[in-house]
């Protein structure tokens, strides 16, 4: 900002450049010492090209807009990493709240078993399931609890604080523009006004300046005084002119076409977070409905075994079955409030 609001200043200054002053002298003590002394001192200033000004001014006015619309694209895509990193967590603690519950299930069922075994009731060998069943349990929950740990590091090491323990996306207004969208649009205006500057600022510069002329010469009046005016009026020259010209309406191009690629990409990517989040719901009717179905199994299982008409392995089998599916229900309800965040992402809201 520094840079562009002192680009503007110099495009609004009295002169487009600094003055500078030329200073001669000269004798021929060292040659023929006929008593030539002579002595020239000149100030110039540079003037204006005809629409350079006013086209340095777009420039830098335009470079300023394409500033801070890359300022808001930039914090869009800083929101992006935030909300990835703090999915992550989410995803790994509703994993962890599932495997807990499994874990505390088979504990009571290793628990139950040892008691059953150790009264007669039950043969070792169930017994054995049963605690293998808890182990397991337990090294699914210290595996999980290690992710989060991961994801909990991530998350601090991006932000610089804890994450939140809930967190929901809420409806916000449309912007006007997405923000890739405005930074094209500035970015090609940028290049136009650029474009308009190469084709203005075709010369070098003109200068005008005043000199005074002091010399001291055989034949002529001691110390003859002279002061007049210089006018510097350089010409343009395709040579030079034509390559900047070439190269900024290249860069029109570019802008041009980078414009239509942003346009194009985030309608894609709107339509695409929102046919992932039409599916993400889908998705968990589904895995809702097998959880219910797998719950009975495991509630039938249970009281066939206690009733000695199924063996300790089926129910293990089906815990098993119902700990996957409330797994599975637990990350597919976390990917629909991600699918939320995409959607509002692609959209260019920030969360």
């Amino acid at each position: 900002r520094a840079e562009i609001g002192a680009k503007a200043n110099a495009a609004e200054a009295l002169l487009p450049g600094g003055p500078w002053a030329t200073v001669l002298y000269r004798d021929d003590e060292l040659t023929n010492d006929r008593g030539l002394r002579e002595f020239r001192a000149e100030f110039d200033v540079p003037v204006w090209l005809r629409g350079e000004r006013g086209a340095a001014l777009a420039s830098a006015l335009t470079e300023g807009e394409r500033l801070e619309a890359e300022i808001t694209y930039r914090r869009l895509q800083v929101a992006k990493r935030v909300r990835d990193s703090y999915w992550a967590v989410e995803d790994a603690r509703a994993r962890i709240a599932v495997a807990e519950r499994r874990r505390a299930s088979a504990s009571r069922l290793a628990q139950s078993q040892k008691g059953q075994t150790a009264a007669g009731q039950t043969e070792l060998i169930e017994s054995k399931l049963a605690t293998a069943e808890a182990r397991d349990a337990d090294a699914e929950l210290a595996g999980l609890r290690a992710e989060l740990e991961e994801a909990l590091i991530a998350f601090r090491v991006l932000t610089g604080v804890e994450p939140p323990r809930k967190f929901r996306e809420l409806e916000a207004a449309m912007p006007p523009l997405h923000p890739r969208i405005d930074l094209r649009r500035r970015a090609t205006e940028k290049a136009a006004a650029d474009e308009a500057l190469a084709w203005t600022v075709d010369r070098e510069r003109p200068s005008v300046g005043v000199f005074s002329w002091n010399v001291d010469a055989p034949g002529l009046e001691p110390n003859a005084n002279t002061i007049g005016v210089r006018a510097r009026i350089p010409f343009a020259y395709d040579g030079v002119n034509q390559p900047k010209r070439a190269a900024a309406a290249a860069e029109v191009v570019a802008a041009e076409e980078e414009l239509a690629l942003a346009e194009r990409e985030i309608a894609g990517e709107t339509a695409q977070t929102r046919a992932r989040l039409e599916g993400a719901r889908r998705r968990l009717a589904a895995l809702e409905a097998r959880r219910a179905d797998l719950a009975s199994v495991v509630d039938l299982t249970q009281a066939a075994q206690e009733a000695g008409q199924a063996p300790l392995n089926d129910l293990i089998r089906a815990r098993l079955q119902l700990y996957e599916a409330d797994l599975a229900h637990a990350t597919a309800r976390v990917a629909i409030e991600r699918a939320r965040s995409d959607v509002n992402q692609a959209l260019g809201l920030e969360p």
